[in-house]
């Protein structure tokens, strides 16, 4: 029997069937809808399933960023609110902010007594007194102690000092070649106004570039001054130098003669926290504002570019009170055959010693002006330090301490004096204990690890002391210091204390 070929069912036509509303195709009596309907229909239930899909992944990510956002710290918080506000409708209130994190811990008040006593001040606050006027070569003597046998360094020089100039200046000025500003990346204030001040010179470099070297670390939460001296110096054909005891009118001078400057201060956050911060300084305006009086322009990686486009204003009376919460440092960058003129404007603060006799000077008359100003006895201490008086710059340390409710919880980020003091003094126990303050609160601060490890040394504990510098090392391998260190405790040396 012959076999019939079986009849595909694309080839069967629709039957016609006569219904209540006409005549439709069918196969086998089930109504067919055209493709296009079929089609139509899909893609609206795709899209609305994929919308909802969408929509609850955008309300999930909402909802886990939130989460997240609030278990970071506190000080993280406020630094992603500078940068976007709307961050700071997000942030955990703090309406009874914890006082052990506003200031260091708390010093024995028998040991802030002997520091009073020392300086020759009231134990308890008291009110200010006329302003010190220190005469040349004069400075505040202490009870000489033990552990140094010269307390006040002597000042004297068979050199001559060469003199500031005092040329004039105009009421106003900005740099003739506007500077474009740098925004900052994640904690990036150093190397992004390091980009700035070298800009000045007309050196180009990129952020990150700067930042690979300056801290290898990405959370590194400080960048000091020398450290970016040290880049300039290494790495590029331009020089440049860290002072102290700056004033406003030396920054004007400097500006004028096309240095590259810049400063750093203190600055208060959205939660009125303290914490350091760079300014590159392009130009001033000395009538200013009438209610407010003259500022300075200053390029701001952390903010914005001012109204006109120049800058940040810097309120003289508001800039130099922040600013001396580091004790007025500066950074100046030139060209090697600019040194000349550099030296002409610094004076006797080119030689850095003599610069720091003349900071210590400044900081007493400050002591004297409020003698419960705790930047004006850190400065003290950290003037003493350069010195070498270390015996002084604790005591000095330890009156700040006890003064103007204490020192910032954060300013052992940025300044590392009080470690070399107590350590050089050999009250290796307040190093530990400074030093785990800072760790509690960040683990991205190398020069902490750097000085807890000597201590642990110098008390015998050689394996904590190595575990703690090879941390410092690993977060910056380019801290020489560190690197220096390390290797001799490995060798069962201890390695001398430098000053970061």
């Amino acid at each position: 029997m012959a076999r019939g070929r079986r009849v595909s069912n694309a080839y069967k036509r629709p039957i016609p069937s006569v219904g209540a509303y006409g005549t439709s195709a069918h196969y086998g009596g089930a109504p067919l809808r055209s493709r296009r309907q079929v089609s139509a229909a899909w893609l609206w239930g795709c899209g609305f399933l994929s919308s909802l899909a969408c929509v609850g992944g955008c309300l999930l990510g909402v909802v886990i960023g939130i989460i997240g956002f609030r278990a970071l710290p506190s000080d993280l918080q406020a630094a992603a609110a500078r940068r976007a506000p709307i961050f700071a409708v997000l942030m955990v209130p703090t309406a009874t902010p914890d006082p052990r994190l506003e200031v260091v811990p708390t010093i024995d008040p028998t040991r802030a007594a002997e520091a009073a006593r020392a300086f020759g001040v009231e134990l308890i606050d008291a009110s200010p007194t006329p302003p010190f006027q220190p005469r040349s070569g004069d400075f505040p003597t202490l009870t000489p102690t033990p552990f140094i046998s010269n307390p006040v360094p002597p000042t004297a020089t068979n050199t001559p000092r060469p003199t500031a100039t005092g040329e004039p200046l105009p009421v106003r000025y900005y740099l003739p070649k506007r500077i474009q500003r740098e925004a900052q990346g994640w904690n990036n204030c150093g190397p992004a106004n390091l980009v700035q001040g070298l800009r000045i010179l007309g050196y180009e470099t990129k952020q990150r570039d700067l930042a690979a070297w300056l801290k290898p670390n990405k959370d590194d939460g400080n960048v000091s001054p020398w450290q970016m001296a040290a880049y300039i110096n290494q790495f590029t054909p331009l020089r440049a130098l860290v002072r102290m005891n700056g004033t406003l009118d030396l920054m004007k001078r400097l500006i004028y003669n096309d240095f590259g400057v810049i400063i750093e201060i203190g600055l208060y956050d959205e939660r009125n926290q303290w914490l350091g911060h760079y300014v590159t300084l392009v130009g001033w305006d000395d009538v200013g504002d009438p209610s407010r009086g003259g500022f300075l322009y200053g390029l701001d990686t952390l903010k914005d570019n001012g109204a006109d486009g120049k800058g940040v204003r810097e309120y003289y009376t508001s800039l130099d009170t922040l600013w001396k919460h580091f004790n007025r440092v500066y950074l100046v960058i030139y060209r090697p055959e600019q040194e000349g003129r550099l030296r002409e404007l610094l004076g006797e603060a080119f030689d850095e010693r003599i610069n720091a006799e003349q900071a210590l000077v400044r900081a007493f008359q400050e002591t004297k002006l409020n003698p419960n100003d705790q930047f004006a006895w850190f400065n003290v201490g950290t003037s003493y330090v350069l010195l070498g008086a270390y015996q002084q710059a604790a005591l000095a340390y330890d009156l700040a301490r006890a003064r103007g409710g204490g020192w910032p919880w954060r300013m052992l980020w940025y300044q590392f004096g009080p470690f070399k003091a107590y350590y050089m003094i050999g009250d290796y126990q307040t190093v530990i204990d400074l030093a785990n303050s800072v760790i509690q609160r960040t683990q991205h601060i190398e020069e902490t690890y750097y000085y807890r490890s000597l201590a642990y040394a110098a008390l015998g504990k050689m394996n904590l002391a190595i575990v703690d510098m090879q941390r410092a090392v690993r977060d910056n391998s380019n801290l020489q210091v560190a690197v220096d260190a390390l290797a001799r405790l490995q060798a069962g040396e201890l390695p001398p204390a430098e000053r970061l």
